[in-house]
């Protein structure tokens, strides 16, 4: 990592409104308490969590240049609600240094989930859906399963394809196979 943990804090507070960062420390301390709990690294958690909605209130735009730049222009296909954490994993390589990519995947598919999540990506996804601010009944359902992550990580995900089917749009597809991965892999 180029630049230091307080670095980055300034850094992320300074791009997005207050609101968003309050709900960014709400992942941040939910992410590190579920890493204790279940013997995760911590200091991966944290900055994933820390750094995970870094260009979530980056123009659309410029987004969506940027992720056609990268070559990840799949993401254009589906709702504009997943394009930050794409773009939020290729900030944090360029301009903070991240190279873990535990870290930057957890900031990748924190949005979306996908198939055998490593142990900081579940951590981020739950934290994520679950952090003190979210307070919708979602939210408490998936916290009593905090005790185990791949039972709260498969609810997340039964909510978010229920959610988007119940409107009529699409999934990504990265949400759809993570769903059925989880769901054999939980046996619900």
């Amino acid at each position: 990592m180029r630049i230091k943990r307080e670095d980055i804090y300034a850094l992320v507070k300074e791009k997005m409104s207050e609101k968003r960062f309050n709900h960014v420390l709400g992942v941040v301390d939910t992410a590190v308490h579920l890493a204790k709990m279940h013997h995760i690294d911590v200091n991966s958690a944290d900055i994933a969590a820390l750094i995970h909605d870094v260009s979530k209130e980056q123009p659309l735009q410029q987004t969506a240049g940027l992720l056609r730049i990268a070559g990840l222009e799949s993401y254009l296909e589906h709702s504009d609600k997943v394009w930050h954490a794409p773009m939020g994993a290729l900030f944090s390589k360029e301009v903070f240094g991240i190279e873990d990519e535990d870290v930057l995947n957890a900031v990748r598919y924190h949005t979306t989930g996908r198939p055998q999540m490593s142990a900081v990506e579940k951590v981020l996804f739950v934290a994520d859906y679950t952090e003190p601010n979210r307070k919708f009944e979602g939210a408490q359902i998936v916290r009593k399963l905090w005790h185990d992550l791949d039972s709260a990580v498969c609810e997340i995900l039964k909510q978010k394809v229920e959610k988007v089917q119940a409107l009529g749009l699409g999934m990504h597809p990265d949400t759809l196979s993570a769903y059925d991965y989880y769901k054999a892999k939980t046996k619900k």
